[in-house]
């Protein structure tokens, strides 16, 4: 008897829905979020405005829509490091070094969801999101290693908040004037700043 998938195949519908994702992923590379048009969304990816609304009921709901996949993204990213204990330099480093290249390609509208500081309702509401589930992996793991001792004193959830937004601020300013820094200091002194932010010390980096 043949295995039973555990998902469908994607319908002509998922795939019309992803193009749209696909098509503001690209269009916010190169134009705020706030002066795109639905028109513009629609256009791009090759569906007419009623057919957007077939999709979605707003920009901000296919925004959030595109930010979830960010949340996908960043997580797996992430997942080396989050998934291990300890300060794990070398899986830290290597997860931001992911993280990095993705605000390279994708930086104009991670800084809009991130660090505008009044981006409007419909992106703070998708900031809100991003933040918090970010948030949540970092402090679940460091709420691991303050169990075995290995953390700085501080509420966790802090602790993680700071780490996510340092994070953030680095990557956005990397994007907005990336000849101003050398690729491998940034990473090295961004992933050092997090192990001492949250464990008080840092291992010597490994040899590359």
């Amino acid at each position: 008897m043949s295995a039973i998938r555990s998902r469908r195949a994607p319908t002509k519908g998922d795939q019309r829905e992803q193009a749209l994702v696909d098509a503001a992923r690209a269009v916010f590379r190169d134009k705020p979020i706030s002066q795109v048009t639905i028109d513009e969304l629609a256009g791009a990816a090759g569906i007419t405005r009623s057919g957007f609304y077939f999709y979605f009921e707003s920009k901000q709901a296919l925004l959030a829509a595109l930010v979830d996949q960010g949340i996908a993204e960043a997580d797996l990213e992430m997942a080396e490091w989050l998934a291990s204990d300890g300060l794990d330099r070398d899986a830290l480093r290597r997860s931001l070094a992911a993280g990095l290249a993705r605000w390279k390609v994708d930086g104009r509208w991670l800084r809009e969801a991130f660090l505008a500081p009044d981006p409007g309702p419909d992106v703070m509401q998708v900031r809100d999101r991003l933040v918090d589930k970010g948030c949540t992996l970092f402090s679940t793991r460091i709420q691991r290693d303050a169990r075995a001792g290995l953390t700085v004193g501080g509420p966790p959830a802090l602790l993680a908040r700071m780490a996510v937004n340092l994070r953030s601020t680095m990557f956005a300013e990397v994007y907005a004037d990336p000849a101003a820094f050398d690729e491998d200091e940034v990473l090295d002194t961004l992933t050092d700043a997090i192990l001492r932010l949250v464990y008080g010390v840092s291992p010597a980096p490994t040899p590359r």
